[in-house]
């Protein structure tokens, strides 16, 4: 079996505004920067998606999807008033089952889920529909623990990448996450959006440029601080899981798009391997 590789690694928002209603033309550049990392993904020609959602949220240990077909309607919690988001999907069990085991050896309580309806998240729909929007490949489905901290997540990250590798697998591995997390309080037009706050902006582009010039390291170590300041999605510990997947604290992000999510930060960015 020829080693396996990760072939792309991503940063991309959530929010079903991206995708509901279908027929809507705002954020067309956050929108337009994720049918581009989508179509660069298949490019790569991917075996496999491995998706870590924020969205996903478990709270002892972390959690994989190892249903073999996921199919069903999902309504957003917060959301709803946007419209239904069809699913139906294919698990790469083989995959999830490595990385479980690799993750537990690795010290980590990582478990599978397979029940007939479970509910699968807004995150990871959303990501599916512009980097497998005609339901072509298989895909690991991941949850976000509240409780982990760097560590964990870089454990989790690594066992991907060696499940990966020892499976003979191309995989593209995609931090589905947001930036900083402060929202509008009341209904805003969508041509009323913006970051909520000028502190929120500018540690949002402090990240970003972090991460364009490759310093990840220096990012991972100011992540808690820019958590603190801006409420970023889940500590942004996304971050640490796909840099573990990468394999690389030194790995140049390039930021495709960036911009408001009815206040919060969103961004789209690529990581060359």
């Amino acid at each position: 079996m020829p080693d396996g590789q990760i072939v792309g690694g991503y940063i991309v928002p959530g929010l079903p505004h991206l995708v509901l209603p279908r027929d809507s033309t705002s954020r067309a550049e956050l929108r337009n920067a994720f049918r581009t990392a989508g179509a660069n993904a298949r490019a790569a020609r991917p075996d496999v998606l491995v998706i870590f959602s924020t969205q996903w949220i478990s709270v002892l240990g972390h959690l994989v999807q190892t249903r073999p077909n996921p199919k069903g309607v999902h309504v957003d919690e917060n959301w709803y008033d946007l419209g239904d988001l069809p699913y139906d999907f294919r698990t790469d069990l083989e995959l999830a089952r490595r990385t479980i085991e690799l993750s537990n050896a690795a010290g980590l309580q990582v478990r599978p889920v397979d029940y007939e309806g479970f509910p699968v998240d807004t995150g990871m729909l959303v990501t599916l529909d512009f980097f497998d929007p005609k339901h072509e490949l298989p895909v690991v489905g991941m949850s976000c623990n509240i409780y982990a901290g760097r560590d964990e997540e870089l454990k989790l990250g690594k066992a991907v990448g060696d499940a990966v590798r020892a499976l003979g697998r191309r995989a593209a591995v995609i931090a589905c996450t947001g930036l900083s997390g402060h929202w509008f309080t009341k209904d805003i037009k969508d041509n009323e959006d913006r970051i909520v706050g000028d502190v929120d902006d500018a540690e949002n582009r402090r990240m970003l440029d972090l991460i364009a010039q490759g310093k990840c390291a220096t990012a991972m170590d100011a992540a808690p601080d820019y958590a603190r300041k801006t409420g970023a999605d889940m500590q942004f510990k996304a971050f640490y899981w796909l840099l573990g997947a990468l394999g690389s604290e030194t790995a140049k992000g390039k930021v495709l798009a960036y911009g408001p999510i009815w206040g919060s930060g969103a961004a789209v960015v690529e990581f060359a391997v």
